[in-house]
């Protein structure tokens, strides 16, 4: 019987100490979060409410503290030491651990009163690598791995996450390490034209991201459509505009000529096909009629009825059903709610603004048609080396197939020195406008490699390329 008490004593020291393990990412990120807390809440300046402050620099105070108890061994030993002291806390309370432990047989635990996590909400599927070891509870682990911890509380708090567990979380950090560890490494390739940095999409996996923001519909050619000029009129439009005027193929950007309105975000809704071709349409109102106009995306994804909503779309398709709906209200009238529920109502506005046709641009006439007709909604294969864009001209892997929708709004020309011949090299590129928001990318841009003429379209940019004609 002795040895049958040994082993059940064991049992439930071995089953409390998973479940501190589990419970230790919670107390690790709340350490930080209650750092930064004090000196936020106990500096003057922090008290002061602007709304017209950058927020970044908002929120410098605690990233700070943060930091510099990273960077000194004697920083790193105190976290850990207010991380112990949180689990000693935790063994005074085994009873309350059996409780948890008996009450909480499935994913869908409650955890009242800590802001990272959602209550009573399920658990994304989520498929990791095993191989790739991670141990929450061991000081050691902690210490060679301070850094990673904080950039992962800063990408938590900055992009305001939520997960519904603890093993979640620790699954996320998973992926954002992995994720990580790719930023850097490309980073460190001085042969690269481009810089990636960790955004809003570090803790998925490529499959997660491709689902959720790449939504793309394949592109089918209409048939007996009565509102597409195809490529057989691209030759008498393109004439109307430029008669016999040349132009400098190595740069012109529709964003210095009052042609491009402000990059948006499409957020958790598969609507990129109506981000490019509202906008392309709110780019001919601006260089046609002087008019500054931001228009529904909402509305488009409400009611196009050739497309399925957040669940993806066709760029073609768009255009199409923005005619027969008679133009589109201002956002304004029908603002943008992402995902949520929304159903299609057309008489939000009194005022709407329409086109006529569009145009299908052939893909060896791509400057050409965007120096004289202005912006173009596009499709791209985007990866995951598109999706962690920072800055300069992206000549990275691209996406297997075509899944995204884009605007081209530009094109230009760097000449960068060579790391091996010490000598400048002219690197052609086109300018993107993209749906993910102004703190992606370039303020929301990516250029990415062609040529002089345009012809070398990477990551089959422009397959498909559509402009709304409004007059």
């Amino acid at each position: 019987s002795q040895q049958g008490e040994r082993f059940v004593d064991k049992y439930v020291d071995r089953k409390i100490l998973k479940n501190k393990k589990s419970l230790l990412v919670i107390i690790s990120l709340s350490v930080l979060s209650v750092v930064g807390f004090v000196l936020f809440y106990f500096t003057p300046n922090s008290r002061k409410s602007d709304l017209f402050k950058n927020s970044s620099v908002e929120n410098n105070n605690d990233d700070y503290i943060i930091n510099s108890l990273l960077k000194s061994p004697n920083g790193k030993k105190f976290i850990v030491s207010k991380i112990d002291e949180a689990l000693s806390f935790y063994d005074s309370k085994k009873n309350d651990i059996n409780k948890y432990n008996e009450g909480n047989n499935n994913n869908n635990a409650d955890f009242k009163g800590l802001s990272l996590f959602k209550e009573n909400t399920p658990s994304n599927n989520f498929i990791h690598n095993k191989d790739y070891f991670i141990n929450f509870f061991d000081n050691k682990f902690l210490m060679n791995n301070a850094e990673h911890i904080n950039q992962f509380y800063m990408f938590i708090k900055t992009n305001n996450k939520q997960y519904n567990s603890p093993n979640e979380m620790k699954e996320r950090f998973q992926v954002f390490l992995q994720n990580a560890h790719k930023v850097n490494m490309h980073n460190n390739n001085k042969n690269s034209l481009y810089k990636k940095e960790l955004n809003r999409f570090a803790d998925l996996t490529y499959h997660e991201f491709k689902n959720k923001y790449l939504s793309l519909r394949s592109s089918k050619p209409l048939k007996n459509s009565k509102y597409l000029l195809d490529q057989m009129n691209y030759e008498e439009v393109i004439k109307k505009y430029r008669g016999e005027e040349n132009f400098d193929h190595a740069a012109y950007d529709w964003r210095l000529h009052s042609g491009v309105t402000p990059v948006k975000d499409q957020k958790n809704c598969g609507s990129c096909w109506a981000f490019s071709s509202i906008g392309s349409v709110e780019s001919q109102y601006a260089i046609r009629k002087n008019k500054l106009i931001t228009l529904s995306e909402q509305e488009l994804v409400d009611c196009s009825f050739k497309n399925y909503g957040c669940n993806g779309g066709l760029i073609n398709n768009a255009f199409e059903d923005m005619i027969e709906l008679g133009g589109i209200c201002p956002d304004g009238d029908y603002p943008y709610v992402s995902d949520a529920p929304n159903l299609c109502n057309i008489d939000r506005c009194t005022e709407k603004y329409g086109i006529k046709n569009y145009l299908s641009v052939p893909d060896n006439k791509l400057k050409e048609a965007l120096r004289f007709l202005g912006p173009i909604s596009i499709s791209v294969a985007v990866s995951d080396d598109f999706a962690f864009y920072k800055e300069g001209i992206f000549d990275g892997e691209c996406g297997d197939q075509l899944n995204h929708a884009v605007m081209l709004v530009g094109f230009g020309m760097k000449e960068i020195v060579n790391p091996l011949t010490k000598k400048g090299e002219k690197h052609y590129y086109y300018i993107i406008k993209n749906s993910w928001g102004q703190q992606w990318g370039e303020r929301g841009f990516i250029n990415i490699e062609t040529d002089e003429s345009g012809l070398m379209r990477k990551c089959g940019l422009g397959t498909d390329a559509f402009i709304p004609l409004i007059e």
